[in-house]
C-alpha cells in the first residue's frame, strides 16, 4: 500500500467516498439522507476551493486502486493560540476496513502535522461513531471537548 499526495484524477473517489461519513450511528434528529447530501456538498467544495495550507493524502494498492483518504489542514486554538493540525477527514472504503488503511493514513497525518512543526493534531468526530471512536483512542486520541445536544 502506498500513501501519496491527491491528484485531481482522485477527485471523483474522494466525492464517493465523502458518503461513507453519512453510515455511522447519528442522533435521531439528524436525517440520513440530508447528511449525506451535506457530506457531497462539503467534499465537492474542499475540492474545489480548499483552504489555505490543506493538503489531501491517498492510499492506494500497488495496482493502482484506491482504498481511502485523508484531508489535513492547519488549525489555532480559539482558547490557547497553539498552532494543531487539523484532521479534516478521513475514510476508507469498505473492503479496506480492518487492513491497516486507516491507520497508515492516520500515521501519514501524524507525519504531515510533525514536518509543519505543529505539536498536537486534532480531529472531530461523532459520538456515536463507536468504529471510529475506538479506532481513534486505540491511536492514543483523547476526548477534549463534547458537544451536548437536547432536543426541545
Amino acid at each position: 500500500m502506498n500513501i501519496r499526495p491527491y491528484k485531481e484524477t482522485d477527485k471523483d473517489f474522494l466525492v464517493s467516498l465523502s458518503t461513507r461519513f453519512a453510515e455511522s450511528n447519528l442522533m435521531g434528529w439528524r436525517d440520513p439522507e440530508k447528511m449525506e447530501e451535506a457530506q457531497l456538498k462539503i467534499a465537492k467544495e474542499s475540492l474545489n476551493d480548499p483552504s489555505p495550507g490543506t493538503e489531501i493524502f491517498v492510499a492506494e494498492e500497488e495496482t493502482g486502486e484506491l482504498l481511502g483518504f485523508i484531508e489535513v489542514k492547519p488549525h489555532k486554538d480559539f482558547l490557547s493560540g497553539i498552532e494543531q493540525g487539523n484532521i479534516v477527514a478521513i475514510a476508507v472504503l469498505s473492503k479496506g476496513e480492518g487492513k491497516g488503511v486507516g491507520k497508515r493514513l492516520m500515521e501519514k497525518a501524524e507525519e504531515w502535522a510533525h514536518q509543519k512543526g505543529y505539536h498536537q493534531i486534532i480531529l472531530n468526530v461523532f459520538a456515536m461513531n463507536d468504529r471510529a471512536v475506538n479506532f481513534y483512542k486505540h491511536l492514543n486520541y483523547e476526548t477534549e471537548v463534547l458537544k451536548m445536544v437536547k432536543e426541545i
